[in-house]
């Protein structure tokens, strides 16, 4: 063992912590850790990050690894704190539609659990379903489901977190008051780890939805699919998601050569029914198909993986109304596509939000493209700033997340932000890059 990872095995045991070629899988953002522990409780999490604290060793959380190679690269990670063993239901009140959870329950059990019950959590992060839900609520990560039910952070209740100097935090709820304004419940979800460790969360289940119908509109072309999403997202009708989707240009795809928009109806038959009536007439649509049960959840489940396997994804966000001309914007970036690779590009918009994600299968790795590509991407995120809008790499290559960075400069919050991460991590061992840059 290396001297990091033989001085937790002291603290712990040998059992909770792993050096060498078994940390391959641990890298983040290609940076490899000296030990990867795997705490067992809260007390065990404010231990390690006391300790690490004193040592000046940097750490990164983590529950299935699933969101280790997003945000900008840290300067270097030491230890990667492993939430896997802490993956219990704490509490369950189902007539007060709550539930208490350790992070490192995969989000796909916790979703099984409620249902099971009757009840249902309305997450669907984009990426592999069993990560966990300490991850999607510190990378505030949502997907469709967010049109109709909120993003994460209008879900949770509370959550305990470690800080970077090993102090334990109840936040939210009816235990920690805010202070100095800030609403501290909120601040710590999305933060990805740099004000601290999440080691518990409170969240708000719903009652389970009785039916799970989804429309599919035809468009003629990109710019067609986008303006009549963003049609049905502004109608009056009530819907769980509005996604407008794009294959890849050699993909079979059978009935869904062009792009289509997907709406998904998650209200009892009568309800649903009406729904349908005045999505039809308010947009002049008709749906080429109407999927209910297992055949909806089917088409929102690949909406959700769509990002599995792409070597590339960005996230392009700005107004609702300017879809259409997101995706227009967009042409540049075919030309960095390996044409010999099936899936292409893909996309898909949340219409509801403006954010248009989009998936690269690989790359084109012709002579110079590594310089094509940041070029191109720096001029997109400079067009879409300009506009009020953003470029976030989700995912990529770690070379071009070092010349382009993850996501672009925080302007004014930059300095808040940096405070905050003082306030909680000190000694700045939270890699507090991988928000800021």
């Amino acid at each position: 063992m290396n001297s990091i990872a033989e001085f937790l095995a002291n603290k712990l045991s040998k059992r909770q912590v792993v050096d060498g070629s078994h940390t391959e899988g641990w890298a983040v953002c290609n940076r490899f850790p000296h030990a990867v522990v795997s705490p067992d409780n809260e007390t065990q999490v404010a231990q390690i990050l006391s300790l690490a604290s004193a040592e000046g060793w940097v750490c990164v959380p983590s529950g299935k690894g699933t969101w280790l190679k997003g945000g900008h690269p840290p300067k270097a990670v030491d230890v990667v704190i492993n939430m896997a063993n802490m993956d219990h239901v704490s509490a369950y009140e189902p007539d007060d539609l709550f539930i208490t959870t350790e992070t490192g329950l995969g989000l796909d059990i916790l979703s099984r659990y409620a249902l099971d019950r009757g009840q249902w959590l309305p997450f669907d992060p984009p990426g592999v379903k069993g990560g966990s839900i300490g991850a999607t609520i510190s990378t505030a990560s949502a997907g469709s489901l967010q049109a109709g039910f909120g993003r994460p952070r209008d879900h949770i209740l509370g959550v305990t977190l470690a800080t970077g100097d090993g102090r334990l935090l109840r936040l939210g709820g009816k235990v920690v008051k805010n202070v100095a304004g800030f609403d501290l419940l909120k601040l710590a979800i999305g933060s990805w780890g740099t004000l601290g460790v999440l080691t518990s969360v409170t969240v708000r289940l719903h009652p389970a939805p009785v039916l799970d119908r989804t429309l599919l509109f035809q468009g003629t072309d990109v710019s067609s699919a986008a303006r009549l999403a963003n049609a049905i997202s502004r109608s009056r009708a009530s819907f769980a998601a509005v996604e407008m989707i794009t294959s890849g240009e050699q993909e079979d795809k059978g009935i869904y050569s062009l792009p289509f928009v997907a709406v998904r109806i998650l209200e009892p038959l009568p309800v649903a029914e009406e729904i349908t009536r005045i999505i039809c007439e308010q947009v002049h649509a008709t749906p080429f198909m109407c999927l209910e049960g297992k055949d909806s959840q089917l088409i929102f489940d690949d909406i959700q993986t769509m990002e599995n396997n792409a070597e590339m994804v960005l996230r392009l966000s700005l107004l609702p109304s300017k879809l259409s001309n997101l995706v227009e914007r967009t042409k540049e970036l075919r030309e960095l596509v390996d044409p010999n690779v099936d899936r292409g590009i893909r996309m898909a918009a949340h219409a509801s939000t403006g954010v248009l994600r989009i998936m690269i299968a690989r790359l084109n790795r012709r002579k110079g493209w590594l310089e094509m590509l940041a070029s191109s991407l720096s001029n997109l995120r400079y067009l879409l700033e300009s506009e009020g809008g953003s470029m976030v790499i989700s995912q990529g290559p770690p070379e071009i997340v070092e010349i382009v960075g993850a996501r672009g400069k925080l302007g004014s919050v930059t300095e808040l932000m940096r405070g905050l991460q003082k306030e909680f991590d000190p000694s700045s061992i939270l890699a507090p890059e991988r928000i800021i840059g």
